[in-house]
């Protein structure tokens, strides 16, 4: 790549960048000019910088006309941001993996990654789980009035709320049914139902606003809440649709249009859509409203679609790209309008709020944006006249109204009751009802989005890659309802982080490095400055880690098995002649309970055992296995010891232990294999082709994979074969051969081992494999 852009820049007159709008794509644009060399005056002259918002010609023609300087501060705080990520990361990682690989039989231990970002998104995750663990549900008590009116039952709320006491919220009940004195037409006194007396009935129209315009934040919690998809896989579908033309740059914190922003053109794109056209060409006749509110950052407007869809997008490409057209129109479209009626009724003799009911309805007027928004329940803002409104028709109450309370059996009331109820057509009950109180919910990742923002954890562009790694790491798991609960690893590292230092899981540390970025993009902060102040915090955090890192593993111990718990007799050490335990993990390994000693295993096969005896490595003796991998299976010899300490003159070791695997924040781009496991998978021979137990087996080179043809050591009479050690390549021998056996003498020409073969009836046979027939 780097030779394409210096070769492609040889001979040009100017230099025009056109990465992405944002501060990763500053940094970005800095790599190109570093990797061309341009550092002098007369070649910086001659480079610029494209800013667009969206793969359209018009803004493609737009920023090519306004073209700019790239900004080296929006680089540096990126440079800054990624050294202290890397370098805090892989430290923490490195140290707490070797710390706990391998204690524990049941701790996928092959990487406990710590990353800035990272820890704290879990430490949110974790702090809910204990909030319902430790919560101790209570009783309470609530009265609740039921009112039939019109032939229709509403339900009325206990304006006092709750009571913890459940003999007072039975007297208030007594006293709200109880029946009082009247005079009856002769002048007698008689006992009559107590009365609920309408004392409030407020109606108006209220309006519902329009939605602000959608940043990378509110776009993420839309997909999740209304779409069920997970902020990394929308993002990703989002940067699709960018790059296809259909949306604006998906990473934005504005949620305000610009005064430059055409309105009426984009809308114009959508008037011929089979779905909302209509919908839009009404609103461009009848005049579209600005944009509510919101904030603009001046980085990219929010997120809009560029162009109609004619019908070739499908999946989840579709519902984005819907929500996200959805959502425009329903930003410049008129507020939903409401009729709202609130009524209050108070218990005869009852004084307060404890003898007061109220009552809530609403009922749609105008619809407005809400006849073009599909998923309103996705949307943040709370409209407090109308939330606690149910949409319904109320009856027609009116104020002084009085409303006899009966009881819910009347046959066991006095007939006052009865006359009046006829009478009136009207009657409330009021009863008592026990609840308990709930715990919260865990965090939706919506919530979870929410809270890293609020914090300053991680960018928008970011915020998605670090949910998606507490996940892929199975820190967290994802419930039903895009619920985030930690999973026991999980849980156990954020509290072992609480016991040792509060800072490593508490968002403070990053929100403040955050900050410091922010200022240096500003060019308010030097970047050398910042970075050396928080590595210095850092350094002091991790040597107090390493200190206390007991206190962990206090927590591991009760929460995960130890090795001499767990495993089986596989084969026995060569050092002790104890029977080594396996532990099948992840990661496989045998463990050595009389000296505490763990040999991790190779990834990507199956390790069985095996009858082939001892390795021949002086000072070894270790126990052979044998290493099978691949469909149809290949077999190789496994010596646990020499596979993890192999020597130099055996050639090349395959356990390549991947010491970058364990990841900063910012970082996603590894290796298939790092990612596996933290060790690269071993899908050949696990040891080197010189190694002694593989040289008794070899019989030629393999000069395609540069490795060599042994006998395969699981053959059995006719199926003898031979296998590469370096490639997926298997020699089938006839089925008529019983036994191969691998011989010292060699062939002149080609220094190939002679083999001996025995055929079936017991004739025997002895050749090169690669010269005699």
């Amino acid at each position: 790549l780097v030779r394409h852009l210096q070769t492609s820049f040889k001979g040009c007159d100017f230099l025009v960048l056109w990465m992405d709008c944002d501060r990763e794509g500053e940094n970005i644009n800095f790599e190109v000019l570093t990797a061309l060399s341009i550092s002098s005056d007369d070649a910086w002259s001659r480079v610029y910088r494209a800013r667009f918002s969206a793969v359209a010609a018009s803004d493609i023609l737009k920023a090519y006309g306004s073209l700019v300087k790239p900004d080296q501060l929006q680089a540096l705080s990126v440079d800054a941001r990624q050294e202290l990520d890397l370098k805090v990361g892989c430290a923490f990682s490195r140290f707490q993996t070797r710390y706990f690989q391998g204690r524990y039989a049941d701790l996928d231990s092959s990487v406990i990654s710590y990353g800035p970002c990272q820890t704290p998104t879990l430490g949110f995750v974790a702090q809910r789980h204990l909030e319902i663990e430790m919560f101790k549900p209570e009783p309470y008590w609530a009265l609740d009035m039921g009112l039939l009116k019109g032939g229709r039952m509403s339900r009325a709320l206990w304006k006092y709320g709750r009571s913890f006491n459940k003999g007072k919220a039975e007297e208030i009940a007594r006293d709200s049914r109880r029946q009082v004195p009247s005079v009856a037409a002769d002048g007698s006194e008689v006992m009559v139902d107590n009365v609920a007396v309408v004392t409030v009935v407020a109606k108006r129209q209220v309006k519902q606003g329009r939605p602000v315009p959608l940043n990378t934040v509110g776009f993420l919690k839309a997909c999740s809440k209304g779409l069920g998809i997970g902020p990394h896989s929308a993002l990703q579908t989002a940067e699709r649709l960018y790059l296809s033309g259909y949306l604006s740059y998906p990473r934005t914190e504005s949620t305000a249009y610009p005064k430059s922003f055409d309105v009426r053109y984009y809308l114009e794109q959508q008037a011929s859509s089979p779905h909302w056209g209509a919908y839009v060409r009404g609103l461009l006749a009848s005049g579209f409203q600005p944009g509510r509110g919101g904030y603009d950052a001046g980085d990219h407007p929010p997120i809009t679609p560029m162009r109609g869809s004619g019908g070739e997008l499908s999946g989840d490409m579709w519902r984005v790209y819907e929500l996200v057209v959805r959502h425009f129109i329903a930003t410049v479209s008129e507020d939903a309008v409401w009729d709202k009626t609130h009524v209050e009724v108070q218990v005869s003799g009852v004084e307060g709020d404890k003898g007061c009911y109220t009552l809530d309805g609403k009922e749609l007027v105008d619809p407005g944006f809400l006849k073009v928004l599909l998923h309103r329940q996705y949307g943040d803002e709370r409209d407090k006249d109308l939330d606690d409104a149910e949409e319904k028709a109320m009856p027609d109450f009116r104020q002084g109204e009085a409303i006899p309370i009966v009881p819910d059996e009347e046959d066991d009331r006095g007939s006052g009751g009865g006359v009046q109820t006829a009478r009136t057509g009207s009657r409330a009950n009021i009863n008592v009802r026990e609840k308990m109180t709930v715990a919260p919910g865990y965090l939706t990742e919506s919530d979870l989005i929410g809270l890293m923002e609020k914090h300053g954890i991680g960018t928008d562009a970011s915020i998605p890659t670090h949910i998606e790694n507490i996940l892929k790491r199975k820190y967290a798991d994802l419930e039903t309802g895009r619920r985030l609960k930690p999973s026991k690893l999980g849980l156990v590292l954020a509290q072992g982080y609480h016991l040792i230092d509060s800072g490593l899981v508490l968002p403070v540390a990053r929100a403040s490095i955050e900050s410091e970025c922010d200022a240096i993009a500003a060019g308010s902060a030097d970047k050398d400055v910042v970075v050396a102040k928080a590595l210095s915090m850092f350094r002091d955090k991790f040597d107090n880690f390493i200190r206390n890192i007991a206190k962990m593993d206090v927590l591991f111990g009760s929460s995960f098995s130890a090795l001499e718990d767990a495993g089986r007799a596989f084969t026995r050490c060569g050092l002790t002649r104890k029977y080594l335990q396996y532990i099948t993990g992840p990661p496989p390994r045998l463990y050595n309970r009389f000296t505490e000693t763990v040999y991790p295993l190779p990834l990507g096969g199956a390790v069985k055992q095996w009858s082939g005896g001892s390795c021949q490595v002086a000072d070894c003796s270790f126990e052979m296995s044998l290493y099978s991998v691949g469909t149809p299976p290949r077999n190789f010899p496994l010596c646990p010891r020499c596979y993890n300490d192999a020597r130099p003159e055996w050639g090349q070791s395959v356990n390549n232990d991947v010491d970058g695997s364990y990841s900063s924040d910012e970082d996603g781009s590894r290796s298939k294999a790092a990612t596996i496991a933290g060790r690269a998978m071993v899908l050949h021979c696990p040891l080197p082709d010189l190694h002694p137990m593989v040289e008794a087996l070899t019989v030629c080179p393999d000069p395609e994979s540069g490795g060599v043809f042994i006998v395969d050591p699981h053959s059995r009479p006719g199926k003898c074969r031979l296998v590469s050690t370096r490639a997926p390549t298997t020699i089938h021998l006839s089925r008529e051969v019983e036994r191969v056996a691998v011989l010292e003498a060699r062939d002149e020409v080609t220094m190939c081992r002679h083999i001996e073969v025995v055929l079936e009836g017991g004739e025997r046979r002895v050749g090169c494999l690669v010269t005699d027939e």
